[in-house]
């Protein structure tokens, strides 16, 4: 089994966690030299607020309360790092999927840390203890893992087997967004299912495969695999860091010598 601890927003809450204030604050992300800034991430409340990616800043004015931040790729380093460091503290074999995304195998797991739901919870914790929110989700492999916790809030624990039925409500949108490195080639796709009215992944999973590769491709079979939960891989383990340190072999040994006591008089 695995697991995946997903951030959502997570520029903004890269940037929240250095300014704890701000949980209950809408706040926009911004990115670009100025006056050509545009808003490039959103927190839950700045979205339910009507602010939409994509704004510029002269757009935003009519939002008095909205918390405007520039992008900082230092904040983000360092929120992914830790969230590095707490997946290795749980298991050996850990994928660096993307910031704000990681990977863990939780074979052999159990015996040390107890059942898969008690797991989950406690990445959650210790993922909130270093001041982030996190979607924890656990599945038989990698990818569905990762579907999951992409598209599913808070905890999410699929069966082996059932990966298709549990990932079957997802909109098609949350499989090219997490699959797809090219945000052109998505929208394609995106358009492309809208117009053959596919607009969830059980949609897409129970079409016949021979009509998807004769229209889709390669990348169409793939992408229905997915959909099913049933695309099987390993993880990329993230080697350790190397550490470099510089010694130097004397010839005779350093002998420590104890100070000299003074008797009291």
């Amino acid at each position: 089994m695995y697991a995946c601890i997903f951030i959502p927003d997570f520029s903004v809450q890269a940037i929240i966690r250095f300014e704890p204030e701000l949980r209950t604050r809408p706040v926009a992300v911004l990115t670009g030299r100025p006056p050509l800034e545009k808003v490039v991430a959103l927190n839950e409340s700045a979205r339910q607020s009507g602010v939409e990616i994509g704004a510029t800043k002269s757009q935003l004015e009519p939002w008095e309360n909205l918390v405007r931040r520039a992008r900082s790729e230092s904040q983000e380093a360092s929120a992914h790092a830790a969230l590095l460091d707490c997946a290795q503290s749980f298991s050996p074999e850990v994928e660096d999927a993307s910031p704000g995304i990681v990977l863990l195998n939780l074979a052999g797991l159990e015996p040390l840390f107890g059942p898969l739901s008690k797991i989950a919870c406690d990445l959650a914790l210790r993922v909130s203890q270093m001041g982030l929110k996190a979607n924890i989700a656990v599945a038989a492999n990698p990818d569905a893992a990762l579907l999951a916790a992409r598209g599913f809030p808070g905890m999410t624990l699929i069966p082996e087997g059932r990966e298709a039925e549990r990932l079957g409500d997802l909109p098609v949108d949350v499989l090219l967004e997490s699959f797809s490195s090219d945000a052109e080639q998505a929208a394609r796709w995106v358009e492309t299912f809208d117009r053959w009215g596919i607009r969830q992944l059980r949609v897409l999973a129970a079409l016949p495969e021979v009509p998807v590769s004769e229209r889709l491709g390669q990348q169409g079979i793939r992408l229905q695999k997915l959909a099913r939960g049933a695309a099987s891989r390993n993880l990329r383990v993230l080697e350790p860091r190397l550490i470099f340190a510089e010694s130097v072999e004397l010839e005779y040994p350093i002998v420590l010598l104890e100070p000299r006591r003074r008797s009291c008089i």
